[in-house]
């Protein structure tokens, strides 16, 4: 393949679809908690924030490649790292290059002091999980889930940075039930994750529900979180606080389908189930996203 393969691979070890859904969140997270578009964001701190967030993601996925490259010889061995495409050492490098441009952008985005912490805390946090914290049982599924959920807790923070506070309390109360769900939505998905992985999960000592307490167990478990997380997708509606008809347009035919794949891998909890399950999901997780931001804007 030779220096083109090279390239694809070291692209491939930053995860483009993770790192895209990543740096993209947060503008999202900007719109579905202040109920404004993202364009309010002056055009100068947009690129910016859009690379920032692709190289910290990047930085990221890559030392969980070099730490999981053992489990990935069995769970993922198609991996660049797993097969062989790019050296552990080169992996290494290419991380620490993503990790100080990452950082050195933030220090040009507002607010200027909070940016560069917050990022550094995040990074801490990541690399906690990459290094050791996903070895024990189910923390390693909540960091995660908090991790994919924190862009509308950064969106937050810029939305009362770039509007001054001109929102209410609704807004609060959106985002709050709307961080809920997705945090919900993707600790269910890290512990079916957790089928997929039974094999290599053990050869590297990492424990999870499915490969302590069996697969029909994760399973159950997946599911009563997605249960969660539709029960509560209707709360804003009861409260009033998003735009009734185009957000129970897409959120309710999510919510059947989520229902139903959490229902199907538990009547099969296989490798095999899991693995399309877990595609199954993160799809309808986007488009749950799209009727998010289509809930919460303003009328």
């Amino acid at each position: 393949m030779g220096w083109i393969g090279f390239v694809v691979g070291l692209v491939r070890l930053g995860r483009p679809v993770n790192m895209v859904m990543g740096a993209l969140a947060l503008f999202l997270g900007f719109s579905v908690i202040s109920g404004e578009p993202p364009l309010l964001i002056p055009v100068d701190q947009v690129l910016p924030l859009f690379l920032a967030g692709l190289l910290i993601a990047y930085s990221i996925m890559a030392v969980n490649d070099i730490v999981d490259v053992e489990a990935d010889r069995v769970n993922a061995p198609w991996r660049p790292i797993a097969s062989g495409l790019v050296p552990v050492s080169l992996a290494w490098r290419a991380a620490v290059v993503a990790i100080l441009l990452g950082l050195g952008l933030t220090l040009y985005i507002e607010p200027h002091v909070l940016t560069p912490i917050v990022v550094l805390w995040f990074l801490g946090l990541a690399h906690f999980y990459n290094l050791g914290g996903k070895r024990y049982l189910v923390l390693g599924n909540l960091i995660v889930a908090f991790l994919t959920a924190f862009p509308l807790l950064y969106g937050m923070v810029l939305a009362s940075h770039y509007m001054e506070g001109s929102w209410g309390w609704g807004d609060y109360v959106r985002s709050t039930i709307f961080w809920s769900m997705i945090f919900l939505s993707v600790l269910g998905r890290e512990v079916s994750k957790g089928i997929v992985d039974v094999e290599g999960d053990r050869v590297v000592g990492v424990r999870t529900i499915a490969n302590t307490y069996g697969a029909r167990i994760a399973a159950f478990t997946a599911l009563t979180l997605y249960t969660l997380a539709v029960l509560l997708s209707l709360a804003p509606v009861a409260l009033g606080v998003v735009n009734v008809v185009p957000y129970l347009a897409i959120i309710l035919p999510v919510d059947l389908l989520a229902l139903l794949e959490g229902l199907s891998l538990t009547s099969n909890p296989t490798r095999e189930r899991a693995l399309v399950h877990k595609r199954r999901v993160l799809l309808l997780m986007l488009v749950a996203m799209i009727g998010l931001y289509m809930g919460s804007a303003r009328s």
